[in-house]
């Protein structure tokens, strides 16, 4: 049985920053043309990173199609699901179908007594922070996640319009967590590696 306190949502927001920065698909001045597969594969490395630091093993596109789960010894411990698309719908709704598979996923578990429930799942997703409030948002996934077995980490990467080739001028990351009809914010960071002050990225990307 993998340990209460091993693998936290604190853990995982912590180690997808740093791995979201590091090896960075692209800069601000040569390497502007990133695509949308460069970012899936960007995610699907740091998840992969993130399940090696804990110990754990990263299984793509499983248990009812989930981007990722991150199983211990014992069975399913995180499931993940990641998303290009804006989070906000048509009409004032959310793109639900992420949170759905998350909030409805069947876990797997093998070691008898094991609780057969997730540690808690994560959502890396976009919003357009020129358009709706981002607490309009945080609303709404409160409203959605209503009733969930375990927590869910909002990883909400904020996005512009831009000129680049990618068309997406990113901001900052926020990270929230939703548990029992209730939002924790966890951190905000800068989502380009050369807007971290101080750090080497921001001397050798900008």
């Amino acid at each position: 049985m993998l340990e209460e306190k091993w693998g936290s949502i604190e853990d995982f927001a912590t180690l997808f920053q740093y791995f979201w920065h590091c090896d960075f698909p692209m800069d601000a001045k040569k390497a502007i043309g990133a695509r949308r597969p460069d970012w899936t594969i960007h995610i699907g490395i740091v998840v992969r990173n993130i399940a090696d630091l804990l110990g754990l093993v990263a299984r793509f596109e499983l248990g009812g199609k989930k981007d990722a789960i991150l199983r211990s010894t014992c069975g399913d411990e995180i499931a993940i699901e990641w998303e290009w698309e804006d989070i906000w719908g048509r009409n004032d709704k959310l793109k639900g179908n992420e949170l759905r598979k998350l909030k409805d996923h069947k876990v797997w578990k093998v070691c008898p007594g094991d609780k057969e429930r997730l540690k808690y799942a994560v959502l890396i997703t976009y919003m357009h922070a020129s358009g709706v409030e981002i607490k309009k948002v945080y609303d709404k996934v409160v409203e959605a996640w209503e009733g969930a077995l375990w927590p869910l980490l909002l990883i909400l990467i904020e996005v512009e319009k831009s000129k680049r080739p990618m068309r997406r001028e990113f901001k900052n990351i926020q990270m929230s967590v939703f548990d029992k009809g209730e939002r924790r914010e966890l951190r905000s960071a800068p989502a380009f590696p050369w807007e971290v002050s101080g750090t080497r990225w921001s001397y050798e990307l900008k």
